[in-house]
Order: structure tokens, then sequence, then C-alpha cells
């Protein structure tokens, strides 16, 4: 494997260096060190002055890759051909690069709010991760004298964040490392996904969803990073996750921060806020931007340890029982759900029109109990021999939405599946009669597993 390492022979291009070399050396990598220059017709204009100038990046990079050796990286020169950030990317295409390492100049110049200087571009464009480097002290203080690494990884469950933190596992081959996993969540969307009710105190989550975000944290930063040992911080954000972030990474006193990125070029960056580009432009530590990439077939097998499994209490609905129970393995949980959507009455004044009446308590107190007793008794009989452990829970919904209590009730749960019966209405009939099925398949993020009737 190798590290690529882009500089302009300045002091912060050095630091960045000195950090690349150390890493390099811990990781057993060859450290491949570049300078492009930026040709633009001066070869064709004035020979001469174009071998001047060669000549003294040649004479500076060997003088550079000199220093680096000294430090005990095996050094690699190579001068490069055009634009800096195009060369270097280009450069990565190439088999083997683990990473790449660049300084960040903190220079504020218009064309930089346009396009982002170097390091910026470089982040947004490499199939690889891009280390930025700002502080240089902490991380060679960590690489070289085994100092702990205190690093914040932000966290917003898609594909680009998976990335990043996967890839903070390669940072514990250097040294010691001190993770943070920080999620910052926006918490009234939060409480519609997860249907609670109650209001949103200022500056926190509720107690029962706050709960729920770091339960659904923890366990998938136990199923990227193993048994790394990581802080788990949820915190409310009602501005920009970047200022958040910003925020928590100076309180944390962090050394440096791993963030994700989508990669938005042309037009794409005009309507999607980037958080790694903001990240690059004003945090005050090192960022390390981690693209997303395709992980290897074996790494992508799920685990399915809870699934919910809903019934409206017919023969078809309760025929999903058994097969929740056959998708999890032993240890796991199957919780039974029951949706009391409100009762459908005649409208006596408009024929074929129906309203929703709403549960007396007493009725509701009734029905509940009655549909609990129903749902224990579907218990498979080896399900006990199976290691799977049940848990029971009937939901009222007044507005006659099952399939939105549904996908509610997997969010609280977190559910690894959701497994319902289908009635196979298709056409007309699904169209006015409408089907639960359809609609969680359209509206949850969940996988579901949809159970058809044998005989159609």
């Amino acid at each position: 494997m190798k590290i690529i390492l882009g500089s302009d022979f300045s002091d912060q291009a050095r630091g960045a260096g000195t950090v690349a070399a150390a890493l390099a050396r811990n990781l057993g990598d060859t450290l491949r060190l570049v300078h492009a220059h930026e040709s633009a017709g001066l070869a064709a204009a004035s020979p001469d002055v174009m071998e001047s100038l060669l000549t003294s990046s040649r004479a500076r990079l060997a003088e550079e890759a000199d220093r680096l050796r000294k430090l005990g990286a095996t050094v690699k020169p190579e001068l490069l051909a055009g634009f800096p950030d195009e060369a270097i990317v280009h450069e990565t295409g190439t088999t083997g690069t683990r990473l790449v390492v660049l300084a960040s100049l903190g220079r504020r110049a218009p064309e930089r709010w346009l396009l982002g200087n170097v390091s910026e571009r470089v982040a947004e464009r490499a199939p690889v991760p891009t280390l930025v480097v700002r502080q240089p002290d902490p991380l060679v203080a960590w690489a070289r004298e085994g100092r702990p690494l205190r690093v914040i990884c932000g966290y917003d469950f898609t594909a680009t964040a998976d990335a990043a933190l996967r890839f903070v596992r390669e940072l514990r081959r250097v040294g010691p490392v001190e993770l943070t996993v920080a999620q910052v969540n926006w918490p009234f969307g939060d409480q519609q996904r997860l249907g609670l009710a109650g209001g949103v105190p200022l500056g926190a989550n509720p107690s029962e969803q706050q709960a729920i975000l770091e339960r659904d944290l923890r366990e998938r930063v136990a199923s990227l990073a193993g048994k790394f040992p990581a802080r788990i911080l949820v915190e409310p954000g009602l501005g920009r996750a970047d200022f958040s972030l910003l925020e928590i990474a100076r309180r944390e006193q962090a050394d440096l921060i791993v963030t994700g990125t989508h990669q938005w070029h042309g037009v794409e960056r005009l309507w999607h806020t980037s958080v790694s580009r903001a990240l690059l432009h004003d945090a005050p530590v090192s960022v390390l931007v981690v693209p997303a990439r395709k992980e290897p077939a074996d790494s992508l097998i799920p685990e399915i340890r809870r699934v919910l499994v809903t019934t409206d209490l017919s023969p078809l609905g309760d025929a999903a029982v058994p097969h929740a129970c056959s998708l999890v393995r032993s240890g796991g949980v199957v919780r039974l759900l029951h949706v009391l959507s409100a009762r459908r009455v005649p409208n006596p004044l408009i024929a074929g029109q129906y309203d929703l009446r709403p549960f007396t308590k007493k009725a509701l107190a009734r029905e509940l109990k009655g549909a609990t007793d129903q749902l224990r008794r579907l218990v498979p009989v080896g399900a006990a021999r199976r290691g799977v452990t049940f848990e029971f829970e009937v939901e009222a919904v007044e507005a006659g939405e099952p399939a939105a209590a549904i996908c509610q009730a997997a969010e609280r749960f977190g559910a690894d599946a959701i497994c319902l019966a289908s009635h196979g209405r298709s056409g007309l009939s699904a169209a006015v009669l409408g089907s639960v099925a359809q609609a969680v398949m359209a509206h949850s993020a969940r996988p579901v597993y949809v159970v058809r009737p044998r005989e159609r």
C-alpha cells in the first residue's frame, strides 16, 4: 500500500509531510511524495524559464524526500504536470493507494469559496480518504510517541458515514485512539418518525427518544467498529449539522474530525448541503474525509436479531408469525404488533361515506386486553427451542392509518426487518381498499418480508 503526500514546499506542507512520514512508517506503507506544476502554456512561450522552474522543483522535491527518509519513511518522489488537485486525484486512481495527505493553507480568497482550495477539491474527488492537516503536532505525537488521538467521527446512518466509521479502525494500527461517535439529530423529525407524543424540550431530546437514538447508534457502531471502544454522543441540532459537530469537537478538545463525503459535483453542489465541505472550510483541527466505497460481499451480510411482525388477527395475518420466527437466529427477539384502527361507521347524511369514530376509554381498554391475549396465543410451539424471545404490543391508531403506525413501531423497536402478510390485492381492489403491506414497503426504510396467501 502507499500514501500519497502532495506538497507545495510551504511550512504547512512540511508539517503535513512529517505526519505522512510517521503514518507511512507505522503502517509499513510507501510514501509517494508528489509536487505538481502548472505549465499553462509557459513551456511553449518560454522554454528556458520553464526548464528553470522544473530544475528548482526537482531540487526542492529531492530535499524534502531526504528529510522524510530521515524520519523513517520509504519515500518515492515524483514531479507531476498539471493542476495540483487534478494531478493528485489522477494518481489516487492507481491501485494500492490507502490515503492522501495534504496541508490546509487556510486561504480566504474569493476563488476558494467558489471552487475550494487544492485540499478541498482533492477531498471531494479522490476515491480514497484524504487527510487535511491543520495542526500536525497532535498527529505526530500520536504516531511517533503513542499519545492517544482524540477523534470525533460524525455519523448519520448513511453509506458515507459507514465508510468513515470503518476507516477509523485503520487509525488504531498507527496508535491509540479515543473515539467519540457523534450524531446530530433533528428532534422534531425524529419524534414524528418514531411516533412519539408530547412536546420537545428546548435544546434536548425527550428521554424516550434519546434512549432510542442512543441504542440505534450504539448498535450500528458495534456492527461497524467491532470491539473498538467508542463513546456514543447524540445531540439535537436545530441548525446546520457542521456547526454542531464543530462545537462538539471544540468541547471535546478533538485532535481530528472524521467525516464521510457524498462528493457532490457540478450543479449537485448547489442543491445539496455538504457537511464535509463545511468542515474543511471551518474546522480549526485536522479533518479526515472518507468517501463511500464498495465493500466486499461478505461484509454486507446483515444479522437479523429483531423482527417486528404485525397481524390483523386474521388467519392470513397470523400466518406471518412463524415466518418472523424463521428470520431471527437464536437469542433474537420477535415483537408481535396489532394496530387497532379507529372504527369506521356509516355517515347517515351522505351515502357511501364513512366517518372514523375514536374508541371510548372503556372500549379501548377492552380491545387492548383482548388483542394482547390473542397475540400471546400466536407464539409458535417451537419458538422456545429456537431461543426466540417474544414481546407483545397493541397500538391504537385514531387516524385510521395502520401502515404509519407499523413503520413508527419498527423505528422505536429498532427492527432489523418487518414481517407481515398481504391479502394479495392488486389493480382496482388495491386502489379502492388499499394495501397495508404496499404502504409499509413504500414508506419504511427497513427490510420488509411479505407473506403471500398460499391460495390465490
